[in-house]
């Protein structure tokens, strides 16, 4: 299960534990969101994709096997039993340009389909997260419509129950972009 869209359900939780790395050095972290296969969690270290490490919760005996599948902002995703997992998967790298967060409605496409309104999360040149009202697939063409702006042609990146992220074809432009956050932070 290597896709987003494939993993199993997780579920919302806040667990105290601690990391414990291979050199031995013990992080102290909060689980924020937990499933058979992996977790999510708070760390202050930043911690490097591929790292593997032992994840000990409060409370419960014995510590899990678990492998950093990616890490940013002081967040990270973990992937329990990483030795049985038959292939490394991506690995997800940095975004390219820092999401701005917005609360706003916008308009996607999908091809031989209406438009509907969907709601807008984040926004960045490259790309957005929306909550999408059909749910497409990975790799699927759309394209993403903002109020007096032409249509965007975009590719659905990843599918997580009825949220997603997109891909922009072409980055906005720098000035557009701009533009286009102060107006839906006003709506």
């Amino acid at each position: 299960m290597n896709a987003v869209n494939d993993r199993e359900p997780r579920r919302t939780t806040e667990l105290t534990g601690f990391a414990v790395l291979e050199s031995g050095a013990t992080i102290e972290i909060t689980v924020l969101d937990l499933s058979y296969d992996g977790c999510k969690i708070v760390t202050p270290a930043a911690l490097l994709p591929g790292l593997k490490l032992k994840l000990s919760i409060l409370g419960v005996h014995g510590a899990l096997d678990a492998a950093v599948r990616w890490s940013r902002n002081g967040f990270a995703g973990l992937r329990f039993n990483p030795d049985d997992e038959p292939e490394a998967g991506p690995v997800q790298t940095p975004r390219e340009f820092e999401r701005v967060k917005l609360d706003a409605t916008i308009a996607l496409r999908r091809p031989g389909r209406q438009v509907y309104a969907v709601r807008l999360f984040d926004l960045a040149p490259s790309g957005c997260k929306v909550e999408f009202v059909e749910r497409p697939k990975e790799g699927e063409t759309l394209w993403v419509k903002f109020d007096s702006l032409e249509a965007i042609e975009a590719t659905v990146r990843w599918v997580d129950g009825f949220y997603g992220g997109v891909q922009f074809t072409r980055p906005i432009y720098s000035a557009v972009f701009q533009m286009l956050v102060t107006r839906l932070t006003k709506s």
